[in-house]
């Protein structure tokens, strides 16, 4: 997490306890995953990399990426990027990219999509390298996002995936596993991961309310 710390988007922590805790418009916790999450993937082994890659955004949006073992992938956290449509500047939260092509990530934690987000991320990079487009939560998003592939990926599935790894914390790649899975369960949304099933039928689900003296 010392990415989010360096690059000014935790700042928040220092004031921990304050009165100013938690001020503004977006909550800390979404800097902070992103960068304990992808700023240990950017110090894997290109191998390792690859497979962590592979474990959070799932292998169909890897494979929409364009992505192989055989080429390292380049991991870019917030880089700021000329903007369009009036806006001074565009700043997704991660760039992948490897052998000319890119996959935008956008991570979302307790937040919505803004207006024309992902399309103006895309324009900003360059379509005609961008491969696919993902995010990361639980903000909704089309199939496809200016013609490229768009997927979502919960993180209530990644953290299922995570602790469906291979107990194997005798490898670099194991423990990182074991890790994140135990990070992303001491977050605030972390209990309900893993423990409340999602319903088959959204329609046939009822609520009971007890009221005690």
């Amino acid at each position: 997490m010392m990415e989010a710390v360096a690059r000014r988007k935790a700042h928040w922590l220092f004031g921990a306890g304050s009165e100013n805790t938690f001020s503004g418009k977006r909550r800390p916790q979404e800097d902070m995953v992103t960068s304990a999450v992808f700023g240990s993937i950017r110090l894997m082994y290109p191998n390792d990399r690859f497979k962590a890659i592979e474990l959070v955004l799932g292998r169909d949006a890897v494979a929409a990426s364009e992505f192989t073992p055989d080429n390292d992938i380049e991991v870019t956290l917030w880089e700021q990027l000329d903007g369009l449509e009036g806006r001074r500047h565009v700043e997704p939260d991660i760039l992948l990219s490897s052998a000319g092509k890119t996959a935008i990530v956008e991570v979302k934690w307790h937040a919505p999509l803004s207006d024309r987000q992902l399309e103006q991320q895309v324009q900003a990079v360059g379509s005609e390298i961008v491969t696919a487009v993902i995010v990361l939560g639980d903000a909704g998003v089309e199939e496809n996002v200016l013609d490229k592939p768009a997927f979502l990926r919960t993180w209530r599935s990644v953290s299922g995936d995570l602790k469906s790894w291979p107990k194997d914390t005798d490898t670099p790649l194991g423990r990182w596993a074991e890790t994140m899975f135990y990070f992303l369960q001491e977050t605030d949304m972390g209990r309900i991961f893993n423990g409340i099933a999602v319903p088959e039928d959204e329609g046939s689900v009822t609520y009971q309310f007890h009221m005690s003296d």
